[in-house]
């Protein structure tokens, strides 16, 4: 291994280096020792330092830098120029959202010392005024206007500035730009012909000026207030909580008031987060996770992306100004959630690590700080008088279940991240003033990696994935255009109070999502004394109790006992959903052994039948797509929705996808209440799989009733992964196991 010879895909490489060295390492079972004494030997492991070192330097080498004509790690006016060309080309063509999307590749790219990103800004202004996002245009001609921009260019960008202000109907604000865009016009030598266009547009705004009334649209989103009021006891959580402990369910929540459906319980920033690599160009933002940016990016690499540059100020001192290096030559989206363990450490290091405990000896080693935060009560510590840090540290990590495989690629995890900042950042110099007390730089590493594989466990218990609502246009030849909306994957995140409740396949609760906030509510009553369930994944409404039992098992190590799997009345209830329809009496066919019978009345389908019946419902809709009139579309298309309607049980999954196909038809056609119809069927399917107050039941509800639902606290809400359909591949694959 000492001359590594690696795959082109990043994930591939890391995964083959921890296959590698692991297999070495197994033969002696380290899950007993601590997070101490395991990283005293691979950090100080000279072959292993000496293999990731390697690796670290190769991605370096192959990733920072310009990658092609069109792409750089770091900042080249070159591509800048190149990309605001294609924007222009755009533009003129009246391709306004393709120039923005280049507009903006070119502000990422640009030199943001040098003329090429103001130009980029204000072209990048011009496209949003005409997209009609007037406040991400003020943004840039800000921006533009503080880097910059050329003097005798600057009328123009002060007239589209006055623009948005009147598009905005701030009408003192839009006469004091016209009027500093006349005055700066005054100080130019302009041309007969510039001077004539320029007056005209002044003129043209005037008038559209005095039609407009002053109208406040302020838009600012207000946080739902905690039922009951904060816990002073319970930080981030209502007063209507508790916070125990037992030796049968560890720490857990139980509520000590009554609570009704809709209540927030908990309401909480998280201890770190980090953006996912989006999904369909969805930009979040690396410090707070708004979507859909308007991005400012880094001053120094093309690969971190900000809402604002006051986040961008924030995440700089927080996180970035130790990651840049590695964003520029792909490290993080190569790791995984050990991205996040690494962002742990960098927030707690920006922070400040806290004093130990009154009466605790003054450590002189990473062993005595590690045993002196973790000796406290992990229950007082959720009061809010104490540092954050204490609740962080002290979540659960499972390492004395883990199996020795994936505990020691935690810990080559750590030791390469570890060497990451020793090598590659300043990191180590900064960290000495960070920490209250006197380590030798050996014990200030060694506590940097013993941090990183601790919180590297607590991520896999106790990670969050978090999802926001997309819409999705989708134009189809036949079909014609339809909007739908899915949930998306944005970031990874650790709730540290959050993370105090316990699971069950089938929760008292609803996560949602304002940017990184997590917003917690009832999605039922609870009495007094009621236990509060999240769910971590698996959930009643989508598998069986064995694969449920199975997942938890493999990601969690505990053996669910909620009451969910312990009904053995509806351990089949998710089979329904993949069910025939009995023929006799319409009730549900499962498999039993080889044969599918009715759960009702034990008759037995012919299973042949029924794949044929499907297969020429199938080749029906294959007819409707491809028919020449609207009679002859609607006719085969109903046949084939109820020729399913005959094989398939009314809770069927595909049944949905089917009744949805049909109603897209008619609403596209103009059939609108036959669609409502259709849809409102729909939604009744799925809040009897999922619940009425699930995310999936209000999703599929009608856009005016989702706004109802959602912003009746003015609140644009986000979706958390643990409900979501994509929940528990969120919370299983990207969870950690079986590689780092």
């Amino acid at each position: 291994m000492s001359s590594l010879s690696l795959p082109e895909n990043c994930s591939k490489q890391w995964e083959i280096l921890l296959l590698l060295i692991s297999s070495e390492e197994k033969k002696i079972d380290r899950t007993g020792d601590s997070e101490i004494d395991t990283m005293n030997y691979f950090y100080k492991n000279e072959g292993i330092r000496q293999i990731l070192l390697q690796w670290l330097n190769q991605m370096k080498a192959t990733y920072a830098k310009k990658r092609s004509e069109s792409d750089t790690a770091t900042k080249c006016d070159e591509i800048a120029l190149l990309w605001r060309q294609k924007g222009n080309d755009k533009f003129r063509s009246n391709n306004i959202e393709a120039s923005y999307s280049y507009y903006s590749k070119s502000v990422t790219y640009a030199n943001q010392t040098g003329p090429m990103y103001p130009l980029a800004l204000a072209n990048r202004s011009a496209a949003l005024l005409r997209l009609k996002r007037n406040e991400d245009c003020l943004s840039d001609i800000k921006l533009a206007i503080s880097n910059g921009y050329p003097s005798e260019l600057r009328h123009k960008l002060l007239l589209r500035r006055a623009d948005c202000l009147i598009e905005l109907c701030r009408t003192v604000a839009a006469r004091e730009a016209l009027i500093e865009a006349k005055q700066h016009a005054a100080t130019l030598k302009l041309s007969m012909s510039h001077k004539g266009e320029f007056d005209r547009h002044l003129c043209d705004l005037e008038k559209k000026l005095e039609v407009v009334k002053d109208v406040d649209r302020s838009e600012e989103d207000e946080i739902p207030d905690f039922y009951m009021g904060e816990n002073e006891e319970f930080v981030s959580a209502s007063n209507a909580l508790q916070l125990k402990r037992s030796k049968a369910a560890g720490r857990h929540v139980v509520t000590k008031k009554a609570t009704k459906r809709g209540d927030v319980i908990f309401s909480e920033e998280p201890y770190a987060c980090v953006t996912l690599p989006n999904e369909g160009g969805r930009l979040v933002c690396e410090t707070c996770c708004r979507t859909d940016i308007n991005t400012v990016p880094c001053s120094v690499c093309s690969r971190s992306c900000y809402c604002s540059e006051t986040c961008r100020e924030h995440g700089l001192h927080t996180f970035h100004r130790w990651e840049c290096p590695g964003a520029q030559f792909d490290l993080f989206p190569t790791i995984g959630i050990a991205h996040l363990a690494l962002r742990v450490l960098l927030v707690s290091v920006s922070a400040g690590f806290p004093q130990l405990p009154l009466g605790a000896r003054t450590p002189t080693s990473a062993s005595d700080l590690f045993n002196g935060y973790a000796n406290v009560d992990n229950v007082q510590i959720y009061t809010r008088d104490t540092p954050p840090f204490y609740r962080m540290f002290n979540l659960v990590t499972n390492f004395d279940k883990m199996n020795s495989t994936d505990y020691i690629q935690y810990a080559l995890t750590a030791t390469m991240l570890t060497l990451y900042l020793e090598n590659f950042t300043t990191f180590f110099d900064d960290l000495p003033d960070k920490i209250p007390y006197t380590l030798n730089k050996s014990q200030l590493r060694l506590f940097s990696a013993s941090l990183l594989l601790r919180s590297l466990g607590q991520l896999v218990c106790n990670g969050h994935a978090a999802l926001s609502l997309a819409t999705i246009e989708e134009d189809d030849a036949k079909a014609g255009r339809t909007i739908s909306e899915r949930e998306v994957r944005r970031a990874t995140a650790i709730y540290p109070s959050a993370a105090m409740m316990n699971h069950s396949c089938d929760p008292n609760i609803v996560n949602t999502f304002y940017n990184s906030r997590l917003i917690v509510r009832c999605s039922r009553e609870m009495p007094v004394a009621t236990e509060v369930f999240n769910c971590y994944g698996p959930h009643r409404s989508r598998e069986t109790t064995a694969q449920r039992r199975a997942q938890l098992r493999a990601q969690y190590m505990f053996n669910c006992m909620c009451t969910a799997c312990l009904d053995t009345d509806r351990k089949d209830f998710v089979s329904l959903f993949t069910a025939y329809a009995c023929q006799t009496c319409k009730g549900p066919v499962l498999w039993c052994g080889k044969r599918a019978l009715c759960q009702q009345c034990h008759a037995e389908l012919q299973i042949d039948r029924a794949l044929s019946a499907i297969e020429k419902a199938e080749d029906l809709m294959d007819q409707a797509e491809r028919a020449a009139t609207v009679e002859e579309r609607f006719e085969k298309a109903h046949a084939a929705y109820k020729m399913k309607q005959q094989v398939w049980h009314r809770h069927h999954t595909s049944l949905r996808a089917a009744a949805d196909r049909l109603a897209r038809i008619y609403a596209d056609s103009g059939e609108f209440s036959r669609s409502v119809e259709l849809i409102k069927q729909n939604i009744q399917s799925l809040e009897y799989q999922f619940g009425s107050f699930s995310v999936e039941g209000m999703v599929s509800r009608s856009p005016q009733d989702h706004k109802e639902i959602h912003t009746a606290d003015g609140l644009e809400l986000r979706f958390l992964g643990a409900f979501g359909e994509e929940a528990q591949r969120t919370r299983i694959d990207s969870g950690f196991t079986p590689r780092p």
